[in-house]
């Protein structure tokens, strides 16, 4: 385990787990991680104040790395579940990304389809031949990758078609805005073009009863947000498993 990441202490970093749920029966299949900096007096502060503060590769790098560790130790304790976590844009084209993650993964003792590694849309656009072939290797060997905040960058057919991707994560301020016109037919063309492509569709953001019951009919697979849970400690997301509060 790394002792620093740049400028923090390892234990000044914490994660969180937010819930992933069926869009149907609203069990729990699953959760995202969550990178949280704790502060004096005990408040947590969000990911920007810690990846603002890396200004090098080197160091992001180096937080993926200790971030997927921690995962790998956590997922352990829910075997039947999918842990997603996000990877830095520039992390993602390195061309031994792939390896050193899956060498993580066997020393941390995780099945690799335990694990679902998220990746923003304009992370893969400026290198898209090393990014598809870390997601080939990392597929190979039974690790799912997910494109988070869909909608917000290039949304291309073109990549979507050549990439080995599972799933699609609808950013969340389409769904806060289901009263509009636009963001509604964003939602049925995303879910729409990822079922024809085969793959799974998350709504993020998902707020309450009436927004879960619109993007199940809309064809989303699973939903995400505080109308379940807001993210957790992994204790906390252990105890929610075993109750479920919705």
């Amino acid at each position: 385990m790394r002792d620093r990441i740049g400028p923090f202490r390892s234990e000044d970093l914490t994660l969180l787990y937010q819930p992933l749920v069926d869009a149907r029966s609203h069990a729990i299949i699953g959760a995202e991680a969550l990178l949280r900096l704790r502060e004096p007096g005990g408040t947590l502060d969000g990911p920007a104040s810690v990846i603002d503060a890396l200004t090098a590769p080197e160091e992001r790098a180096v937080l993926d790395w200790w971030v997927l560790e921690r995962v790998c130790q956590d997922a352990r304790n829910w075997p039947d579940l999918r842990i997603g976590m996000n990877i830095c844009t520039e992390h993602v084209t390195d061309p031994g990304f792939a390896a050193q993650a899956l060498e993580i993964v066997a020393a941390e003792g995780l099945p690799p389809d335990q694990l679902e590694i998220e990746v923003v849309e304009t992370g893969i656009i400026d290198d898209f031949e090393s990014a598809r072939e870390n997601f080939v290797a990392l597929r190979a060997a039974g690790i799912r990758i997910a494109i988070d905040d869909f909608g917000t960058g290039y949304s291309s057919l073109s990549y979507l078609a050549r990439l080995p991707v599972d799933t699609i994560k609808i950013d969340q301020s389409f769904v806060a805005a289901l009263d509009e016109v636009a963001s509604v037919a964003v939602i049925q063309a995303t879910t729409a073009m990822a079922r024809a492509l085969g793959l799974k569709v998350t709504a993020e953001g998902v707020e309450d009863a009436v927004q879960a019951q619109t993007l199940r009919a809309f064809g989303c697979h699973c939903l995400q947000g505080f109308h379940f849970s807001r993210p957790v400690p992994a204790d906390a997301f252990t105890a929610m498993r075993e109750n479920r509060p919705w």
